[in-house]
């Protein structure tokens, strides 16, 4: 039986492109919702896009990679990916195809499928959702590829 004690997580990535526009919205919306709340407007049909929102701000805002014992986390908007280190056979960076300055960091697992991540180098706002600059991903690159090892 797998083991339920709490264990925690590490945060390898920055905040997302989009970070503080996030925690805007977070602000905003927890503020309103807090609002209505106080002011006994429980059925108020304005509660249900702004939770919604406020969900789904900070869904963008724990976008990134987390470093969890023996296992990586790949966050994505609502979702993630969860890839055992013992599993990863290499780390790469690899351009985009047709965006020109645009390099993702890829998983190779050991069953040979490739897996992008949202992090990467680009002077584009929005691709990816995480940015870091060129040196700080092969440092990111060189931090997993050390877990990795110690895993397998």
């Amino acid at each position: 039986m797998p083991s339920v004690a709490p264990r925690r997580s590490k945060r390898l990535t920055p905040l997302p492109a989009l970070g503080p526009l996030y925690l805007v919205g977070i602000a905003i919306c927890a503020t309103l919702v807090v609002e209505a709340f106080v002011d006994g407007r429980y059925t108020d049909p304005m509660l249900i896009p702004l939770v919604v929102l406020l969900i789904a701000a900070y869904g963008g805002l724990r976008q990134g990679i987390y470093l969890v014992g023996d296992q990586l986390i790949l966050r994505f908007g609502l979702g993630r990916t969860v890839v055992a280190l013992s599993r990863v056979r290499e780390f790469t960076i690899r351009p985009l195809p047709g965006r020109v300055g645009t390099r993702l960091l890829h998983l190779e697992l050991l069953d040979g499928t490739q897996v992008a991540t949202s992090v990467g180098v680009s002077r584009n706002l929005f691709s990816p959702v995480v940015r870091l600059p060129f040196e700080k991903l092969v440092a990111l690159v060189e931090q997993l590829d050390t877990h990795r090892r110690q895993f397998h």
